[in-house]
């Protein structure tokens, strides 16, 4: 079982690591590119939205593939621990199928983020990163738990 959560945390540091690889470098959540307001904040012309909607297209069908392979490689690593006749050669190389297949799935994303940055001029991708960042902030102040408050007299 100590195996076990060795393995977790090992996992869990690498799902987390990745994507903080690429901070400064990412992309809002959802299809922003369809909603009017940043298109209209972004300048963007009826021709960029349809190569943004195209590329992530794309390239979502690949990751959505990828993402079952890590799923199925992160089941074959718990069961690689969880057997009876525990062998840590075989949880070294289920971890490495999972390294891999999270890899393959990162690099996807990755270019998918370089695809859309492409379409983007510089000035467009500039506003797109400032809106991102206030978007986190405000999700980030919204999960923070308010202060307590003072007692009365203090």
């Amino acid at each position: 079982m100590r195996h076990a959560a060795c393995i977790a945390v090992m996992a869990a540091a690498l799902v987390l690591a990745l994507p903080a690889a690429a901070a400064g470098f990412d992309l809002p959540p959802g299809a922003w590119w369809e909603d009017g307001r940043v298109a209209e904040f972004l300048a963007l012309t009826d021709a960029q939205r349809e190569e943004i909607r195209s590329r992530v297209y794309e390239h979502a069908r690949r990751m959505a593939d990828l993402n079952a392979e890590v799923r199925k490689a992160e089941i074959d690593l718990r069961e690689t621990v969880g057997r009876d006749d525990f062998d840590p050669d075989a949880v070294r190389t289920a971890f490495a199928a999972f390294q891999a297949a999270r890899q393959r799935l990162e690099q996807e994303r990755f270019e998918m983020l370089l695809g859309v940055r492409t379409v983007l001029t510089t000035e467009q991708w500039n506003r797109l990163q400032r809106a991102r960042e206030r978007i986190e902030r405000f999700r980030e102040e919204r999960r923070l738990p308010s202060s307590p408050r003072s007692p009365p007299g203090r």
